[in-house]
């Protein structure tokens, strides 16, 4: 594409569609590894990959507007990422205004007017560990794995769904290490739910498992009491709330949602399909980098704080995506959601067992950061709790990362013997044995893992004296990410023109 442009207030990326030049598809995947890396031909530095299904009238020197929601997957690719085959990094799978606002600062278009003295590292260098699933042909990315836990003392334990796993005697994945960052993983079950057909199983954060059996749609979304959201949060249609009012004066954005209450007699939760922001990944990384020489001592300051601080430290700032619902006593909490991954949407079940709701209309706020959290759709599900007897947990029979080393015992217990990928291009690949597997019957599959990871960062420079006397303090790294996204949409509106 050549002129690209960003378009913020539209969500839109713009420009003058062209055939791929031959020096731009060295990093393109293909069997033949034609277009690998070479130290010798290092004619692309970073570029962007957008695919996205165009208009069949679509023609070779054509003006496109491509909305995001049209977007299918971004890659970014990067010269130094040589350990991988193929050299590329998956920016985001589906596309969101956080991840719009990344590569708007990936093109350059936000270092022009860049706060005073500050740098700008690369967006995407820290995530968590990738799941891919074999499909019977090739290993499908899946999602991110105990997203957030950056420190020991918040390892954590996580469930991830596999909708592209291949059923059958034996079962496939493979968890990855794509970033600059050294992973931990104590544990990797597979659990396998068998239900009918038609029925849909999703997963609470906390572990439940739930069958779905009805999902009743929101009559309002409101944000922050002006701006209008239904038509956001309705369908699975890559259209998001991003939680990104800009005309706000509070640091917290709050959507309202409204449903009309179901009968009487069963089980609830909230159907959420949502991710947390790309944007907020670059935003955390952006503000560490501030520390600059002085980062790695806060590091170690923040490793030893507890768990408690360090959920502290994240709540002050407003990352979780805090949930409440309205009962005859005021607001009660729900949950705080706080990490799932920013590079593609995961679904998740709310309990709301045991919470009395307000009657005949159940009002549900969701409160987080600007632009920290991104909302495909929200439902109110009548659900049942999957019964024991209908869950089977398998414990993986061989485990090999990319050189053949047998790593099984690292991986089959809870119990901190960590298997570790500590570098970009480290790979472990799980085989399950299901000899119960039944073609007549239905599952569904979800990862169960636990783990921790730690990013590499090495800032150079003295600290951001000015910066951190602005920003360091509760809310601060929320305020940073409404000033920093809004000097990326002037710089981003002014180039377009």
């Amino acid at each position: 594409m050549q002129n690209p442009a960003v378009l913020l207030d539209q969500e839109a990326l713009t420009g003058t569609l062209q055939l791929v030049p031959e020096e731009n598809q060295l990093y393109i995947k293909d069997d033949s590894k034609k277009y690998a890396y070479s130290s010798s031909n290092p004619a692309v530095l970073q570029e962007l990959h957008v695919y996205t299904p165009l208009d069949s009238t679509a023609k070779i020197g054509a003006k496109v507007s491509i909305p995001v929601s049209g977007i299918s997957k971004m890659e970014l690719i990067q010269k130094d990422k040589s350990k991988s085959s193929t050299n590329t990094i998956i920016l985001v799978s589906g596309v969101t205004l956080g991840a719009l606002a990344v590569t708007a600062i990936t093109f350059g278009a936000a270092t022009a007017e860049a706060v005073d003295d500050m740098a700008t590292p690369p967006p995407g260098e820290s995530s968590c560990p990738f799941v891919s699933a074999y499909d019977g042909k090739e290993f499908v990315f899946q999602g991110e794995s105990f997203g957030g836990a950056l420190f020991p003392s918040i390892a954590r334990q996580d469930y991830l769904q596999l909708p592209s796993i291949e059923m059958g005697p034996k079962v496939q994945l493979l968890i990855s290490n794509e970033r600059n960052e050294h992973q931990f993983i104590d544990m990797a079950d597979l659990l396998l739910v068998e239900h009918a057909p038609n029925e849909k199983v999703l997963v609470d954060p906390q572990g439940p498992l739930f069958l779905v059996h009805e999902m009743k749609k929101p009559k309002g979304a409101i944000l922050n009491n002006k701006n209008e959201m239904l038509d956001r949060i309705t369908e699975s249609d890559n259209v998001y709330c991003s939680f990104n009012d800009m005309a706000s004066s509070s640091l917290l954005n709050e959507l309202i949602v409204k449903f009309d209450h179901p009968s009487q007699g069963k089980d609830l939760a909230l159907y959420l399909n949502l991710r947390d922001s790309p944007w907020l990944e670059y935003i955390f990384e952006q503000y560490m980098s501030m520390y600059g020489e002085d980062y790695q001592a806060f590091e170690k300051s923040m490793e030893a704080k507890s768990a408690e601080e360090l959920y502290q430290w994240q709540e002050m700032n407003l990352v979780p995506l805090t949930i409440s619902v309205k009962t005859k006593g005021g607001w009660k909490e729900v949950s705080k959601t706080r990490f799932v991954g920013p590079v593609t949407n995961r679904e998740i079940a709310i309990s709301l067992e045991g919470i009395e709701l307000n009657e005949p209309i159940v009002e549900v706020s969701f409160k987080t950061g600007f632009l920290f959290w991104e909302i495909d759709q929200i439902s109110l599900a009548s659900v049942t709790k999957v019964s024991p007897e209908s869950i089977q947990v398998l414990k993986p029979s061989i485990a090999e990362d990319e050189t053949g080393k047998d790593q099984l015992d690292l991986i089959s217990e809870l119990d901190d013997k960590f298997l570790e990928q500590p570098e970009t291009g480290n790979k472990t690949y799980l085989t399950y044995q299901f000899g119960e597997f039944s073609k007549s019957k239905a599952y569904t599959a979800f990862l169960h893992t636990g783990g921790y990871y730690k990013i590499y960062r090495d800032f150079t420079g003295p600290r951001n004296e000015k910066f951190l006397s602005k920003y360091e303090k509760p809310g601060g790294l929320a305020e940073f990410s409404k000033n920093r996204f809004g000097e990326v949409y002037q710089f981003a509106s002014s180039s377009s023109k």
